[in-house]
C-alpha cells in the first residue's frame, strides 16, 4: 500500500518488521509512532519507538507502559524502548498491520520520556551545569 493512502498518526501502534536479528530471523515488533502529525503527512518516513513485552525492560530509567487492551490492540502489556528510537519508511505501515492507539495520558508520558532520553529535560540541564 502506498503511504499516501494511509494517514499515519502520532500515538498509533503498528506491527512492523525491524529487520533481521543476529541469527538471521525476521524481527517483527509493535512500534509506537512518536513523530508529529504534520511530519507524518509531509514526509515519506516516520519516527517510532519499538515496544517490548519483556518484563525486565519495565525497570529501565526511561520507560512507558503501553497497556494490553482493545484500544492499543496489544495482547500483552509492552514497554516503549526509548533507547531504540528509529525512523522507518512509511511503506512499512498500512491498515493490515495497524494494531491500535495509546491514550492521551500515555502520550504525555511518552513526551516526558522522549525529553529524558534525548537530554532535553531539566534533569539533563542540571547535570550539564554541574559538569561545567
Amino acid at each position: 500500500m502506498n503511504f499516501n493512502e494511509h494517514n499515519i498518526q502520532r500515538g498509533e501502534i503498528y506491527q512492523v518488521s525491524l529487520g533481521k536479528t543476529a541469527d538471521g530471523q525476521e524481527l517483527n515488533r509493535p512500534v509506537l509512532v512518536i513523530q508529529n502529525d504534520v511530519g507524518n503527512r509531509l514526509y515519506d518516513s516516520t519516527i517510532v519507538v519499538p515496544l517490548s513485552p519483556k518484563v525486565q525492560a519495565k525497570r529501565l530509567f526511561v520507560s512507558v507502559i503501553a497497556p494490553a487492551d482493545h484500544t492499543t490492540g496489544l495482547k500483552e502489556e509492552h514497554v516503549a524502548l526509548f533507547f531504540q528510537i528509529r525512523t522507518l519508511s512509511k511503506e512499512k505501515f498500512n491498515y493490515e498491520n495497524y494494531l491500535g492507539k495509546v491514550d492521551n495520558s500515555t502520550i504525555w508520558k511518552v513526551d516526558e520520556a522522549i525529553k529524558l532520553s534525548l537530554g532535553l529535560s531539566t534533569l539533563q540541564w542540571i547535570d550539564n551545569r554541574k559538569k561545567a
